[in-house]
């Protein structure tokens, strides 16, 4: 008995488990119509997208930007400015806060430079064109656009809270612009009359201007030849002239106003006094030896 129940039981599984295997192959094999037509869904619809229907869309932006070029800082909104050798800007802030934008034409970003604490930014490039950004809105956008026809830009300083931006040109003058109306002003500082009598040769492209914190009204022309001149803005006179011996890289004023730092192409570094233009007070080399000058550039 017990061994007739148990071959029934067998022969009821097998049977079970064949009609299992027999539906499975009627819906894979499509064994019908009905069974054809759902595996071909696309039967009796007609595609109506296009190419024109889609749009690729940046979501994010990850790691620092591609070889970078210039860099500036608004301390009040904190805010970073990175710009590029392809022409693009990107402003990083606070978390949340990172935004990129392009120049309408593919080009090296010079400077950036930050109207503290006033949501706008100005970028010189390569092209010799200096624009004004406006931050205040979601996208930053182009306001202003200034060229320069005759002369190539070199360097530029943007005073803390001035409307007076200055730009140092490779013809050795400055010229001074109007942040307002973002238009030349009409004063230049021409390069034969910062240095008179000092040297008889051109001292070259401008490479280093900026203002004295205890002193807005002076203003430190340095020259690519080595030659810096102290000028006074208002008088339109040059205060003190200073000479080094290598080519000028880059200069910072010290917080006092009283003294100022170079850096040179050889790697050495001088310091000078303001009232002291015969002689740097000391100078120094870190980088590279005497013997053997090491070819420094400013970053």
């Amino acid at each position: 008995m017990d061994g007739g129940r148990a071959a029934n039981n067998a022969k009821t599984k097998k049977s079970l488990f064949r009609g299992v295997l027999d539906g499975f192959r009627s819906t894979v094999g499509g064994g019908s119509a009905s069974a054809s037509a759902a595996q071909r869904p696309d039967l009796g619809i007609e595609e109506t997208l296009g190419s024109d229907h889609f749009q690729i869309t940046k979501t994010v932006r990850h790691g620092f930007p591609l070889e970078p070029t210039a860099l500036a800082y608004d301390p009040v909104q904190n805010l970073l400015a990175i710009g590029t050798r392809s022409g693009s800007i990107r402003i990083l802030g606070q978390p949340g806060v990172d935004c990129h934008v392009k120049h309408e034409v593919e080009v090296s970003v010079l400077q950036l430079m930050f109207l503290v604490n006033e949501g706008a930014l100005v970028s010189a490039c390569a092209d010799d064109q200096l624009h004004l950004w406006s931050l205040r809105q979601k996208k930053p956008e182009i306001i202003h656009s200034l060229k320069f026809q005759r002369e190539r830009i070199t360097f530029c300083h943007l005073p803390f809270q001035s409307k007076w931006l200055y730009v140092g040109t490779d013809r050795g003058n400055v010229h001074v612009i109007n942040l307002e109306s973002f238009a030349l002003s009409g004063y230049v500082i021409n390069w034969n009359k910062t240095i008179e009598l000092m040297r008889k040769t051109h001292p070259g492209p401008v490479v280093h201007l900026s203002d004295n914190q205890m002193d807005t009204n002076k203003l430190l022309i340095g020259y690519e030849s080595g030659v810096l001149a102290l000028w006074d803005l208002k008088n339109r006179v040059a205060e003190f002239r200073y000479s080094c011996t290598e080519t000028l890289r880059s200069a910072s004023w010290h917080h006092e106003g009283k003294q100022f730092i170079c850096s040179h192409g050889d790697g050495s570094l001088t310091i000078w006094n303001v009232k002291s233009p015969q002689q740097p007070q000391s100078a120094m080399m870190p980088h590279g030896n005497q013997a053997s000058p090491t070819d420094c550039t400013a970053f």
